[in-house]
């Protein structure tokens, strides 16, 4: 009987103990997939609102409001004995069981949060910060701005896809001017209490790429600092004015990137851009470098993120690295216009990288 009593005592311990083993183990597994889900069903929902947009359909955001999870510990256990001519036999048995109750509350984007998030033009805060986190000011110049000191980055493209062919090649051009300027270190940028300036150095001057882009832009290239404005009104003389998309504005120009299939395209499900020709217009001499979103009938097996709408499945090939750096610059943009930025203090690098 001694060895019942000491069973019994024993008992409890052992339970609580593998419970005590049993609960970290279940955090370290829950938290990964956890952290893993969230993050694979929000790239998918901004992927599903580009090619929304690409056919004229409602986007919709739904921002995750909590997620709670409850881990829920139950022991038992028995003791059983058989006694008879033979020596007296003993058997212990106890169970654990790990119940796990997720709780997930998703939220509609609407109302001013909506106005503030996708249809606030971007900051020129916002700008600066990213470039200062390492994406390139080429990948940024070309997403986020629609016009610099006149120069239009296909400004129709803001919206649903417009009927004509936009243009574009001159602001592509000033983009490649600056990072070639940049790689030689013969510009910066940085921004301060009063203000926020793109500096070049002296030596600049004599480089025939700062030549051409002060022609391009309409600046004195003997001045070398040049403020910068945002919005829509008069310049002044000798300054950057900079026009920035929306995000929604920035969703719908990345939307034309989308390779739509043939029978939407003859269904008239989407908008073909045509030249005074009447030929189809290739939105790749656009988006080229930037992005570039495949479609298929069947479920691809190399994609970074993939989502099947109207039939089909739309995706960003895994290899396709600038696709996928832009689509995560997309992510932090959207993130940045939810609050407001601090301007102090930041610095435009430049760099060729990102």
């Amino acid at each position: 009987m001694k060895s019942v009593k000491n069973a019994l005592i024993c008992l409890p311990f052992l339970l609580v103990t593998g419970c005590t083993n049993l609960g970290p183990q279940a955090i370290q597994g829950s938290r990964t997939d956890y952290n893993i889900a969230l993050r694979q069903t929000e790239d998918e929902q901004l992927l599903l609102n580009l090619v929304r947009l690409r056919y004229r359909d409602r986007v919709l955001f739904l921002q995750l409001s909590t997620l709670t999870t409850q881990f829920t510990f139950a022991a038992s256990g028995n003791i059983s004995s058989e006694f008879g001519d033979t020596p007296s036999l003993y058997g212990i048995n106890g169970r654990v069981a790990i119940e796990e109750k997720p709780t997930v509350t998703y939220t509609p984007l609407q109302g001013g949060d909506y106005v503030e998030q996708v249809l606030s033009p971007i900051k020129l805060e916002t700008l600066f910060l990213l470039n200062g986190s390492g994406w390139s000011s080429e990948r940024l110049f070309r997403t986020l701005i629609e016009q610099l000191n006149g120069v239009e980055n296909a400004p129709g493209a803001s919206g649903p896809t417009p009927d004509h062919v936009p243009e574009y090649e001159k602001f592509l051009h000033v983009t490649q001017l600056l990072r070639r300027l940049e790689v030689a270190g013969l510009v910066t940028g940085a921004g301060s209490e009063s203000g926020m300036v793109l500096q070049f150095e002296s030596a600049a001057q004599q480089v025939p790429d700062y030549q051409n882009l002060m022609e391009m832009l309409g600046l004195d290239p003997t001045i070398g600092v040049y403020p910068i404005t945002t919005g829509i009104g008069r310049q002044e003389a000798n300054s950057l004015n900079v026009r920035f998309r929306s995000f929604a504005g920035v969703m719908y120009f990345l939307s034309q990137a989308i390779d739509i299939p043939a029978k939407d395209v003859s269904a008239g499900r989407v908008t073909v851009t045509r030249d005074d020709s009447g030929r189809s217009f290739d939105w790749a001499q656009v988006t080229a470098g930037l992005m570039y979103i495949k479609s298929s009938e069947d479920r691809p097996k190399n994609a970074s993120v993939a989502v099947f709408y109207r039939g089909s499945w739309f995706y960003i090939d895994d290899s396709d690295l600038n696709s996928k750096s832009t689509f995560s610059m997309l992510g932090q943009v959207f993130a940045l216009q939810s609050g407001d930025v601090e301007p102090a203090a930041l610095l435009l690098t430049l760099p060729v990288g990102g």
